[in-house]
C-alpha cells in the first residue's frame, strides 16, 4: 500500500486519481508523517459497501473459486485414514456409570441432606436454662 503526503495529493490529485483507479489499491494520506486518510477507487468502495452476502452464499463464492483444489482433494485417500482407530468402539474403554459414581446398583442416589422444618430448627435454636 502506498502512503503519500498531503501535499503532493493536493498538488497532484489528478494523477494520484488516475494511478488509484488502475491499481485498485488504496493509498494512506499523511500528514506530518502520520497516517490521516485513505484514498480508495470507487470500486473498492463499492465492495466494501455492498449488501452483505450471507454464509450461504459466502460459502458458494468460495466453493466456485476454489473448485480445482476441491475436485483434485477428492481424489487423493483420506489423510486421516491411518489416525482413525479400527475397534468399532473407537478404543474407548466401556464406562460403567455406577463405578465411576461409587454407587451401587440398588442403592438409591446420592443427593442433599433432607430438610428440617421451620419447627426443629426453632427447638434446636433455643436454649434451656
Amino acid at each position: 500500500m502506498q502512503t503519500i503526503p498531503f501535499t503532493d495529493v493536493r498538488a497532484h490529485l489528478a494523477d494520484t486519481l488516475r494511478d488509484l483507479e488502475g491499481s485498485n489499491e488504496p493509498v494512506f494520506i499523511s500528514r506530518r508523517g502520520q497516517p490521516a486518510a485513505v484514498l480508495m477507487s470507487m470500486a473498492q468502495y463499492e465492495r466494501l459497501t455492498g449488501p452483505e452476502e450471507g454464509f450461504g452464499a459466502a460459502l458458494r463464492r468460495w466453493r466456485a473459486e476454489h473448485a480445482d483444489e476441491l475436485a483434485a482433494a477428492v481424489d487423493e485417500p483420506d489423510p486421516f485414514a491411518n489416525l482413525r482407530d479400527p475397534d468399532p468402539d473407537g478404543g474407548r474403554p466401556p464406562l460403567d456409570w455406577m463405578a465411576i459414581l461409587g454407587e451401587q446398583a440398588g442403592d438409591p442416589p446420592a443427593g442433599p441432606p433432607p430438610k428440617r422444618g421451620l419447627a426443629s430448627v426453632r427447638k434446636t435454636s433455643r436454649r434451656r436454662a
